[in-house]
């Protein structure tokens, strides 16, 4: 009989509800059911994740050795399978048999599960057995592919007796840890919605996984292979034993008949050992060696011996810990170091680019600055050493951009500048993930000094900005295109234009290159190279911060108009302020942008989350929330000073991954798979270096602390490698204690909340410090000379709570009064010019709304006691009045029994839309090293990596659109003239093909002008105008009918499979689609209005081209006349 209790029935496909509610996984759309009844599967007890009869197996894994491609997959229930590269090893399962009766563990009617940093416990008892306690524990083993398990057994009576079993291997299609990720689904098309749970975690005992086996018991060892000529076996031994012998898996379903079973072609190891009265304890180990290995020579020879090594090295791992008012992100931090050390292989130290799926050679994306926070520096020096001896030292052959024939023209080709000089010869190498390897090893130098990595740093270096410079900035006007340089750029390009990603890269590369300059007594270079940096930062501020915004824009373009793309994803926000190009007024409206313009959504257990971007219809990356990206802004509140907003998605992004996902304590992505180095690096990073606040600049004899603590936090710790820092709220006393492994000048900047400081007191002696205005608090800066140790205790008067930011709304006209909730208005700044009329009060404003309809920020600074601090005022400003004018302007749909003038264009057409793929666009296109759109005109930098050609575009409902008098009636009851099927539309584009613009002459009177446009347009030209009509009258009037995707006008067929959706992106798009009607398959034309002035003429309709990429045409022209 096989075994129904442990294998569990596979999900439905639809959205699965479970006892803890509905089921959703990182990178999934958030329903509204999910948002009123989610929950988290876990909980945090003593730095352990806790779960309490989760139905789950393999879906807890523990890491062995990198270079083993070993790994253990444990889960709610306990049940350990052993799994390396390129088998499934197998599984042992252990039973308390009693009166001829037995319960396997993962069958007990109570189970807690405890996961700390790469070891699983659990805790069972069944009614069945009473008075018995069995705790099972299991960690990976250190050098090899294996693990090691302890049982502890307390309660047994006279005559209880354990029955074990090991079986179920197979050699695996393709990478286990990719087969047996239990997140992993799909990419680059996931299960954005719908029940994510993949089959894997219902499978417990399987004995369909034992047909073919090979199993033999040798002396007090045994041995499981999947096949007679598998190169690679396990090996196991139990530390005592009554004896073994090889079953049939037949039983696998009853421990007690199987315990006597004979062998079959579907075999199984079985073993007995009596228990103990009271008390007994008995270990297991069980490792992967190639086939014709001696047990004895093996570290599983002595289970106990084993296990204790891998307990001790797991304590070595677990090498940061914080002590902080939530549990929950206390043991997150432990599960976080497992994974990190897991991420990394040895001799040399490579990281990787992920624990289980993607677990694979590959230098970016942010799988480095994990490391560094946790200390392991010798690793980020192994692995600089690795990675810097792939850079080319000259490549005279490669010295100008060439783009790839082959992948139809969307990034550069081998033998292209991209891949010169200065370039790293790497894995995957259409990405360009030397920029963030750079990135993170200059902060792992920043956080040594050490003389080896500075070494090896400098040169390469130096030949690293050249290569930069002359493939993302050759005009050298200090504003660097972004060339698939972060992990969500799959589907994502800026055809040559200059980006606030590379350009803050360059400026820390910069800012490192004149350190090593300066350090090696190069002045010369160190002011080439400080020149270059402020270049940089005039070239951001002049070419792409959006003033009436408050934010940098995505990019400027190169070519075209020179347009700023203003609807910027979170990228253009948090990697400025990383690399310090904000003053604090500007990270504080760039990180406002992601607050109103970004989708912001609320968990219902805790935390926020923020979409990476607006950016539609998705594809893969272009428009995920990834946890590494969540943390990275949660890093830029915490640098910029707002501790409460930061924690928030902190909060958020933790708790959806380490406790509400299938994983206890994963840091995962349904399409980027569990423990992601990019999601568990940057955790380690935002929580050492944002929320504590450690910022060390060793090169420079310097190390800042500047904490971000949630306000209301009485005390947090932490202990890392590097330091240990502590906080501390006592009556009216905040104390501080910091100590560092190496001397350092200290450079406290420090959140005061209070009317008075009555003293401050370093090492117990008085120190005055600088005090400035800070957001909802007041800042003090405090400079202690070179020291490792440092006891700081700042005395208060009057302690206050931390302002939070004001939100009002208003409409544009009406007066506005803003008043501060304590203490006396110093200045006030209008950050945006939005209040007319001001007249400033003792303790508010008043003043009337402009025309400037948005959010917006007004600043006070006030005077709180003897403390400033600025008040925050968030400021929403509609203007309905212009709304309105709006929706009359462009009518959704025509009068009833309006009368109808259908003007012929055909004299205009020029192409048909059929074949709008089918052309090759081959002009202009950047002469830079850039990612562009393919030659069809269709294509992102990765369709030709996913086979993903244009659909065929079809006119095959025209026939059931025409009516009798040979006109097209759209569903809005808008008629147009018939086309001919081969010349059916007038392009306009920037590309060479065809006009950047059409004029159609009309000279008629009418009430409402109607369009018919179709065409092409994508998410990297979402929200700036993609082409304009316009509406010439008889006087010289003219107005202009922006079509601004998507909100009003769309792609005329899906892209890449995709369309839009409101299911998973209605924030992204208008409240309903824009008028539309489908004229074929993959065919859909916009029905766009323009409510014409009354009585006078309409001479002529000009439509023309305005973004780069896109082809729109009109098809047909309507005037709407009573």
């Amino acid at each position: 009989m096989a075994a129904p209790s442990a294998t569990l029935p596979a999900p439905a496909a639809a959205a699965a509800v479970t006892a803890t509610g509905p089921w959703r996984e990182p990178g999934q759309a958030v329903d509204a059911a999910y948002l009123q009844t989610g929950k988290l599967r876990y909980r945090a007890e003593d730095g352990e994740i806790v779960g309490r009869n989760g139905p789950y197996f393999n879906n807890r894994p523990l890491y062995c050795r990198l270079n083993t491609d070993g790994a253990v997959l444990t889960g709610d229930r306990p049940l350990a399978r052993l799994i390396a590269k390129p088998y499934l090893l197998g599984a042992l399962s252990l039973a308390i048999a009693r009166q001829r009766r037995a319960v396997w563990l993962h069958d007990a009617a109570e189970i807690e599960s405890r996961y700390h940093c790469g070891r699983m416990t659990w805790r069972c008892s069944d009614p069945t057995l009473p008075g018995l306690e069995v705790i099972l524990t299991v960690v990976p083993l250190t050098e090899v592919a294996g693990f090691a398990a302890q049982l502890h057994v307390s309660g047994a009576k006279p005559g209880d007796q354990l029955i074990w079993a090991f079986s179920g291997a197979r050699r695996e299609e393709g990478d286990p840890r990719l087969n047996w990720d239990p997140v992993m689904r799909g990419n680059p098309d996931i299960c954005r919605s719908g029940d994510p749970r993949r089959p894997l975690l219902f499978q417990g005992l399987v004995p369909g996984f034992c047909v073919g086996n090979v199993a033999t018991i040798d002396g007090p060892s045994f041995r499981l292979a999947a096949t007679a000529d598998a190169t690679s076996v396990a090996v196991g031994r139990a530390s005592r034993t009554d004896g073994m012998l090889v079953g049939d898996s037949l039983w696998l379903a009853d421990p007690v008949h199987l315990a006597k079973s004979a062998p079959s072609a579907a075999p199984v190891i079985v073993g007995t050992a009596k228990l103990a009265v009271r008390q007994d304890v008995l270990f297991f180990a069980v490792e992967s060696c190639p086939a014709d290995a001696p047990a004895a020579n093996l570290r599983c020879a002595d289970p106990a011996q084993a296990f204790a090594d891998g307990v001790a090295y797991l304590g070595a791992v677990e090498r940061v810990r914080i002590a902080s008012p939530n549990a929950r992100l206390n043991a997150a931090v432990t599960a976080v170091c497992h994974a990190v050390d897991a991420n990394c292989e040895r001799d040399p130290y490579i990281f990787r680019h992920g624990c289980m799926a993607f677990s694979c050679r590959f230098v970016g994306w942010r799988v480095i600055c994990g490391a560094t926070a946790l200390g392991w520096h010798e690793r980020v020096l192994g692995n600089a050493g690795y990675t810097l001896g792939l850079q080319k030292k000259s490549d005279p052959a490669r010295t100008r951009p060439s783009a790839s024939v082959e992948r139809l023209l969307v990034h550069e080709g081998t033998d292209s500048r991209l891949y010169g000089k200065g370039s790293l010869d790497r894995d995957f190498p259409m990405y360009d993930v030397q920029t963030q390897f750079f990135d993170q090893t200059i902060a792992g130098w920043r956080a040594s000094a050490d003389p080896e990595m500075e070494r090896l740093l400098r040169p390469a270096l130096e030949l690293h900005l050249e290569w930069m410079q002359e493939c993302f900035d050759p005009d050298d006007d200090g504003l660097y295109e972004s060339y698939i340089n972060t992990l969500p750029t799959d589907s994502v390009w800026y055809n040559g234009g200059g980006s606030a990603e590379q350009s803050a890269y360059a400026y820390t590369a910069y800012r490192a290159a004149a350190d090593l300059a300066r350090r090696a007594g190069d002045p010369a270079t160190a002011a080439r190279h400080q020149a270059q940096m402020a270049k940089i930062q005039r070239a951001l501020r002049e070419k792409l911060w959006v003033q009436e915004r408050g934010h940098f824009g995505l990019y400027r373009e190169q070519g075209g108009h020179d347009r700023v793309h203003a609807d910027a994803w979170t990228y253009s926000v948090f990697l400025p302020i990383d690399a310090g190009l904000t003053s604090p007024l500007e990270a504080l409206q760039s990180l406002y942008y992601t607050e109103w313009d970004l989708e912001r959504i609320r968990l219902p257990y805790g935390g926020v989350l923020c979409q990476l971007s607006n950016w539609v219809p998705w594809k893969w990356s272009v428009r995920d929330m990834f946890g590494g990206d969540l943390f990275a802004l949660a890093l830029a509140y915490f640098q910029a000073g707002l501790g409460d907003a930061g924690y928030e998605l902190l909060e958020g992004a933790t708790l959806e991954s380490a406790y509400a996902s299938a994983v206890p304590g994963g840091f995962s992505h349904i399409g980027a798979a569990t423990d992601f180095g990019d999601n568990v690096h940057m955790f380690a990073r935002t929580v050492v270096e944002g929320l504590y606040g450690y910022a060390p600049d060793y090169p420079n004899g310097g190390v800042r602390i500047q904490p971000a603590f949630p306000s209301v936090w009485p005390t947090a710790s932490i202990q890392t490698p590097d330091f240990a820092f502590s906080y501390r709220q006592d009556k009216d006393t905040d104390h501080y204690v910091l100590g560092l492994t190496k001397p350092a000048e200290i450079i406290f900047r420090l959140p005061v909340r209070a009317e008075k400081i009555r003293r401050v007191l370093v090492n117990g002696r008085e120190l005055t410090g600088r005090i400035e205005p800070g957001f909802g608090c007041t800042l003090l800066t405090l400079t202690v000379p070179a020291t490792d140790h440092v006891e700081l205790a700042i005395e208060l008067v009057d302690r206050l709570p931390q302002s939070q930011p004001v939100h009002l709304t208003g409409r544009v006209g009406d007066n506005l009064a803003l008043k501060v909730p304590k203490g006396q208005v110093e200045e006030w700044l209008d950050l945006h010019q939005v209040l007319e009329a001001t007249q400033p009060e003792a303790s508010g404003l008043r003043g009337r709304i402009s025309a400037k309809p948005g959010h917006h920020l007004v600043l006070a600074r006030c005077r709180c006691g003897e403390l400033p601090r600025w008040e925050i005022f968030k400021l929403h400003l509609t203007d309905p009045a212009a709304d309105v004018a709006r929706i009359v302007q462009t009518p959704r749909a025509p009068a009833p029994g309006a009368l109808w003038d259908c003007l012929d264009l055909a004299g205009k057409y020029n192409g048909d839309i059929r074949t709008i793929f089918q052309q090759r666009y081959l002009s202009p296109r950047p002469a830079t090293c850039s990612v562009r759109l393919g030659v069809d005109g269709y294509s992102a930098w990765t369709f030709p990596y996913w086979g993903l050609p244009p659909p065929k575009i079809e006119l095959g409902h025209l026939a059931q659109l025409t009516d009798a008098k040979n006109r097209i009636v759209s569903p809005q009851g808008v008629p147009f003239t018939r086309f001919t099927d081969d010349r059916n539309i007038a392009f306009t584009s920037l590309w060479d093909n065809w006009p950047t613009s059409v004029e159609f002459p009309v000279g008629r009177v009418a009430k409402t002008l109607w369009l018919l446009v179709c065409g092409s347009t994508f998410p990297m030209q979402t929200r700036i105008a993609n082409a304009e009509f316009r509406f010439r009258y008889a006087d010289g009037q003219v107005e202009k009918l922006e079509l601004m995707p998507p909100d009003n006008f769309w792609m005329l067929c899906p892209w890449g499979g995709e369309d839009y959706s409101y299911a998973h992106d209605a924030f992204a798009l208008p409240a309903e689609p824009p008028p539309q009607v489908q004229l074929g398959a993959n065919c859909r034309a916009m029905v766009l209005s323009w409510k014409l002035r009354p009585g006078v003429r309409l001479e002529s309709v000009t439509l023309e081209a305005l973004s780069q990429d896109v082809v729109i045409g009109l098809m047909g022209l309507s005037l709407e006349t009573a």
